[in-house]
């Protein structure tokens, strides 16, 4: 395990912006809004924030006020923050993320969470995480990574995991597996509720048929990128390393489609961004979708204390009673604000409602 600190070189952010600055944008439309795809005029205000006013030197510090380090498991290069909590006898809490996002989905988390041991991974592909030689993972491998993360690097005996997006099928798993160790589970999402997709109509409860109905048309409208991010990573893999705009598109159109977008700044975007561009991994990162699409395993049962976390503008709420069929869930909260990305969006919120849970299965 080897201590770790965030630094982008000057000659990296002058190739940047003379690529930014060389961008060559598609002829634009008159209907100029989100429907069809990111909005013209908000890109280019988004590239030139990025280009002229943003300052990542600002994030970068506050990061590396926090303990980080790199360790070599399973093939991998793993990063990840560990942070020493206040209290004593509590018990640590492992964070997972998804995609597009990344171990800053949770940064907001880190002052206000300062009673609890936090562990803060980056998936295998993302930041500074590597993949392993096949070229993909997928949620159950990395959950054993992370075990192996937990109690043989870190020396926990037993812990606490959170995740949303590709972070919660990563934390379902370590529940499912390791039910002595993980002593409960906090999730934001539940994932697709395929039973309720494939059941007739008439089988269906009036919320559960509203459910189907809602998941249809967002399969249509909305979940070709699953498709090409799953089969063809590499040919998206050449846009999103040589063009800023080109990444830029693939990654904003999600965060504006999946968030209560009036809670995230072009400084929440441009660390994205720039996280991504500098390490290189928007098409390492897409790589997982492969892995969970055509190698994860069953998941079998979970019987671990679960929270749940109900984001109203998170992609394809599933309902409360669908959740509580599937889970043992001992907490149950409906925020009143935020989306897909939890804890960036609402992190006081989020944190009140984690901390609640933790101290519920002391």
């Amino acid at each position: 395990m080897e201590q770790f600190h965030i630094h982008f070189q000057n000659e990296q952010w002058d190739d940047l912006y003379q690529r930014i600055d060389n961008t060559r944008f598609p002829k634009p439309f008159q209907r100029e809004n989100w429907d069809l795809g990111v909005d013209d005029a908000y890109l280019s205000s988004l590239l030139a924030y990025w280009r002229n006013d943003y300052d990542w030197s600002r994030k970068e510090a506050e990061l590396n006020r926090y303990p980080q380090f790199t360790c070599q498991l399973d093939g991998m290069t793993i990063h990840f923050f560990h942070i020493k909590g206040t209290r004593q006898g509590a018990l640590p809490l492992l964070l997972t993320h998804g995609w597009p996002d990344s171990f800053l989905r949770y940064a907001k988390l880190f002052p206000l969470l300062s009673e609890f041991d936090l562990v803060v991974p980056s998936l295998p592909g993302f930041a500074f995480s590597t993949l392993p030689s096949k070229g993909f993972t997928n949620n159950a491998e990395v959950a054993e990574t992370w075990h192996k993360l937990m109690t043989q690097v870190l020396g926990y005996k037993a812990y606490t995991a959170s995740g949303g997006d590709m972070g919660r099928g990563v934390t379902c798993y370590l529940a499912a597996r390791y039910p002595e160790e993980v002593r409960g589970i906090h999730l934001t999402d539940v994932g697709f509720a395929g039973d309720l997709v494939s059941k007739p109509d008439e089988a269906l409860t009036a919320e559960e048929l509203d459910y189907k109905h809602r998941a249809q048309m967002w399969t249509r409208m909305e979940g070709a990128y699953i498709n090409i991010n799953g089969t063809k990573p590499q040919t998206l893999a050449y846009m999103l390393s040589d063009s800023p705009a080109g990444m830029a598109s693939w990654l904003v159109e999600k965060y504006h489609a999946w968030s209560d977008w009036e809670l995230l700044t072009m400084d929440d975007l441009c660390d994205c961004l720039t996280l991504y561009w500098m390490t290189n991994t928007a098409c390492t990162s897409i790589r997982a979708y492969h892995g969970n699409s055509f190698t994860l395993p069953p998941l079998g049962e979970i019987h671990v204390p679960t929270a749940i976390a109900a984001f109203p503008h998170d992609v394809l709420p599933v309902p409360r009673t669908w959740i509580e069929k599937h889970y043992p869930v001992i907490r149950y909260t409906e925020m009143p604000w935020g989306g897909h990305f939890t804890a960036l969006e609402q992190p006081e919120q989020f944190a009140h409602d984690i901390s609640e849970f933790m101290k519920a299965i002391l």
